[in-house]
């Protein structure tokens, strides 16, 4: 869409602001619909704005005030307690949703591809682009131990991506027939701890960071900007009306988690953390295994058409994408404490 380079991000943030101040205004309503969709341009035309049409890798580039103004505005709209006015937040926010779309290259899938070569494809991509790859994960996980402080930066972070991923399966599972909700809803019961509420996995995991002296409130907002946009890209996945989106998404969530929980298990044991306290991430060794299978008999089911398909392959690399930029920059915080 076409951006008023006279119009700067704080100006478009304060006719979003004015209408979610004055609910009963229809004007300032439709002048926030524009607004967010112009910030979301904004924040997405700038080569290094970090979206998924962007280069792989940005190194120590930082995002674009407009970005980062666009995914502060947009991760309030999303996680807000109030609810009574959620609708106005989820309509603003798709405005946002569409304009960014926009960036998003939609990838060419060889059409003689069965579905037993596109899940091989879908592997393959997932792994490419696997966060296990990351230099972060190398210093982490391979080699002699990295120090506590750097490990607790790390499981700061780890905490951020995962205490709201109950809420992005509750989405993804509203906009589905009966058939793959259920598989949606088999995965929610774990993540709800199925019987046992202080088994849920974000208590799990709190229960952990809370021993270990690390923050985990669950109205922490992010501090890194990278980190608000991978965590709104997973959530506007959830809630898009095409399920490949979110699928995408959720099987790259799930995939490669094993063998990165198992990682973690291994480093805390380390530190003498107690097996019992290391919890979460023991069970996420083997659970997830299981969901990554229902996961992609889901795929097979539900993702079909050559357009699905090529919607699937740019949502996953797009969420890579803002993977890999949100481990480089906690890859540089972690530096950071390493420097004299």
């Amino acid at each position: 869409m076409m951006v008023d380079p006279q119009v700067s991000a704080a100006e478009l943030v304060s006719l979003v602001n004015a209408a979610l101040e004055d609910r009963q205004d229809p004007e300032a309503a439709a002048r926030a619909y524009r607004a967010m969709a112009e910030l979301s341009a904004l924040a997405h035309a700038d080569p290094h704005s970090q979206s998924g049409a962007a280069p792989e890798h940005h190194g120590a580039e930082q995002p674009s005030a407009a970005f980062s103004a666009y995914h502060r505005l947009l991760w309030r709209l999303h996680v807000h307690p109030e609810r009574l006015h959620d609708p106005l937040r989820a309509w603003l926010a798709s405005a946002g949703y569409d304009a960014e779309e926009a960036t998003i290259p939609l990838a060419a899938v060889d059409p003689a591809l069965d579905q037993d070569g596109f899940i091989a494809l879908i592997c393959a991509e997932h792994e490419a682009r696997s966060g296990l790859r990351h230099p972060m994960s190398a210093h982490l996980f391979e080699g002699d131990p990295p120090e506590f402080a750097e490990l607790a930066i790390y499981l700061r972070h780890h905490w951020h991506r995962s205490r709201l991923f109950y809420r992005e399966l509750a989405d993804f599972s509203l906009g589905r027939e009966l058939a793959a909700a259920s598989v949606i809803f088999r995965n929610l019961y774990d993540e709800g701890g199925g019987e046992q509420t202080p088994k849920a996995h974000p208590f799990l995991l709190q229960k952990l960071l809370l021993h270990l002296g690390i923050p985990c409130g669950f109205a922490d907002e992010p501090e890194l900007p990278q980190a608000l946009a991978y965590l709104s890209n997973r959530i506007r996945c959830s809630r898009r009306a095409n399920p490949a989106w979110g699928l995408a998404v959720l099987f790259s969530l799930e995939y490669g988690t094993p063998t990165t929980h198992g990682n973690i298990h291994r480093l805390l044991r380390h530190f003498e953390v107690p097996e019992e306290i290391c919890e979460f991430h023991r069970l996420h060794m083997s659970a997830d295994v299981e969901h990554a299978r229902e996961l992609v008999d889901l795929i097979r089911e539900q993702v079909l058409r050559a357009e699905d398909r090529a919607i699937f392959i740019a949502s996953l690399r797009h969420h890579r994408a803002l993977g890999r930029r949100y481990f480089d920059a906690i890859w540089r915080e972690i530096q950071a404490t390493r420097e004299p």
